[in-house]
């Protein structure tokens, strides 16, 4: 697949010039996000390659390109997903690509630096680890298994009905994590270690969801892009059990956080 050898190329470039470098200045968005040089100079590179090779491709990116659509031939960047993690030293944090033909990701890419591993998935073709296929055991017992989210959340209602979540979740499940990084928490889901990984928010930011999404997809795994009273969430499981738990406690969450 050519869009795929050109973005493993890219994506790996982007890594030894600027993200390998670590961060240098943070430029805050709010309060309480903020992104670094380096998402900046790792999206520009990656947009410039498209542009070089797909001229009339559509891009939907986290810095410069956010509000557009899924139409057509569309590339989906997140040129540094765990941000946070990556300013402060941690590992968790990598560089993301999707490609996809409508709503329809062919494509999934995810590359994780510091920890030399890069994930590849190809719609129809399976999904790979630093080139080897790996399929995920669906065998994860819900009182077995640990499940993780990016982040607590600053903003109100979403800060509560995670709140919430967490609540709920114990109930049921080993462990709950907060790990920083949505692209990692969906290849521990890939890789088995996770039991599931899902996110609460107001509106679903897609270059977050869509490269990791697809790989789960492609290697069976349940994966919900959902809404309940105008709150989106994402859920990405080892199985349906598990799958349909996240989805019952997220809607009941949300229910008694916005019945009050």
């Amino acid at each position: 697949m050519k869009e795929y050898k050109i973005m493993k190329r890219a994506m790996k470039i982007a890594a030894k010039r600027y993200f390998k470098r670590g961060s240098r200045h943070i430029n805050y968005k709010s309060e309480f996000d903020y992104f670094t040089d380096n998402d900046m100079a790792c999206e520009k590179y990656l947009i410039s390659v498209i542009k070089k090779h797909f001229p009339n491709d559509n891009i939907l990116s986290e810095e410069t390109s956010s509000q557009t659509k899924l139409e057509g031939r569309t590339w989906v960047i997140d040129p540094i997903d765990g941000t946070h993690n990556y300013a402060n030293g941690y590992d968790m944090c990598g560089i993301q690509v999707a490609f996809c033909e409508g709503e329809e990701a062919k494509l999934g890419l995810i590359y994780m630096p510091y920890r030399r591993q890069f994930f590849a998935g190809i719609k129809g073709k399976g999904v790979t680890f630093n080139g080897k296929e790996i399929k995920t055991k669906q065998d994860k017992k819900l009182s077995e298994s640990i499940l993780t989210i990016s982040s607590l959340r600053h903003e109100q209602p979403i800060k509560q009905i995670r709140l919430e979540i967490f609540n709920l979740i114990n109930t049921k499940a080993l462990d709950i994590r907060l790990l920083g990084c949505a692209c990692g928490e969906l290849v521990d889901v890939l890789l088995g270690k996770s039991g599931g990984y899902f996110t609460v928010k107001n509106k679903l930011t897609m270059w977050d969801y869509i490269p990791g999404g697809m790989m789960c997809k492609e290697n069976g795994l349940p994966v919900i892009y959902g809404s309940h009273k105008k709150i989106e969430y994402f859920i990405a499981a080892n199985n349906e059990e598990i799958a349909e738990f996240i989805e019952k406690v997220i809607i009941k969450s949300i229910d008694k956080v916005l019945d009050k």
